[in-house]
C-alpha cells in the first residue's frame, strides 16, 4: 500500500504539469475565437484523460468533466474568460473553509493528515500536532487566497484568456510546490516524543527512511 502511494508521489508533479495542458490549449485556441478554444480545450482534455486513465482513472475522469463544465459555461455565456470562473470560485470556497477551520480551532488539514497517517490519529489531543495542523492549514489557505485574489482581479479587469491561463499556471504548480515544501518542513520538524506518540520507535530529528516516506506522503496528499 505504502509502495503504491510512494510511486504516485514521484509522478505527482508530472501529473500536475499534464493537467495544465487543457488550459493551455483552450487559451491558445481562444485567439481564434470561442469555438476554436472549446474544441482545442476539450480535445486536449480527452487526450490527457485517455493517457492518465491508465494510472488514475478517477482523477482523469473528474479532470475531464471539470474542463468540459468550464468550457460549457464559456459557451453558454459567450465569454471565453468564463472558463476560468469555476476555478476562481473554488479557491474562494477553499479559502473560507481553510481560514474558518483555523479560527474555529478545527484545522481542516488536520483531518486529512489523520486519515492519511496513523501518527496523526490523535492530533486533536496533542498540542504540538494541533499547531502543526493549524500551520499547514493556514499555509494552504493563503495559497488559495492568493489565487482567488489575483485570478479574481484579472478576471474582473477583463484580462484575455491567454493572460488568465498564464496567471493560473504560475499560481498553480510553482506556488503549490513552495507550500508543500513548507508543509513538509513543519511535518519533519516534529519532536521525537510526538513522532513516537503513536507507538513508533524513536528516530533522529533529520528523519529515518520511514519518516521521509511519511513526509513525502503528506506532500503528495496536499498537492
Amino acid at each position: 500500500m505504502l509502495a503504491n502511494d510512494f510511486t504516485l508521489l514521484r509522478t505527482s508533479r508530472a501529473d500536475a504539469v499534464v493537467a495544465s495542458l487543457p488550459t493551455i490549449a483552450y487559451a491558445a485556441g481562444a485567439v481564434g475565437g470561442l469555438r476554436v478554444a472549446a474544441y482545442s480545450g476539450i480535445g486536449c482534455a480527452v487526450i490527457v484523460c485517455a493517457v492518465a486513465a491508465r494510472r488514475r482513472p478517477l482523477a482523469a475522469v473528474s479532470g475531464l468533466l471539470a474542463v468540459v463544465f468550464a468550457i460549457g459555461l464559456a459557451v453558454i455565456t459567450g465569454e471565453p474568460k468564463t472558463f476560468f470562473l469555476p476555478g476562481i470560485a473554488i479557491n474562494g470556497v477553499l479559502t473560507a473553509v481553510g481560514f474558518g477551520s483555523v479560527i474555529a480551532s478545527r484545522p481542516a488539514i488536520g483531518y486529512l493528515l489523520a486519515a492519511a497517517l496513523p501518527r496523526f490519529a490523535g492530533w486533536r489531543d496533542d498540542a504540538w500536532l494541533g499547531r502543526v495542523a493549524a500551520s499547514i492549514t493556514a499555509i494552504w489557505s493563503t495559497v488559495f487566497l492568493l489565487r482567488f485574489v489575483v485570478m479574481g482581479g484579472c478576471y474582473l479587469a477583463d484580462a484575455a484568456p491567454p493572460v488568465l491561463a498564464v496567471v493560473k499556471i504560475v499560481l498553480g504548480l510553482p506556488i503549490a510546490a513552495v507550500a508543500a515544501a513548507m508543509s513538509l518542513r513543519l511535518f519533519t520538524a516534529l519532536p521525537p516524543d510526538a513522532r513516537t506518540s503513536q507507538g513508533e520507535p524513536k528516530a533522529k530529528r533529520g528523519g529515518s527512511e520511514a519518516d521521509r516516506e511519511a513526509g513525502d506522503h503528506v506532500e503528495a496528499r496536499l498537492e
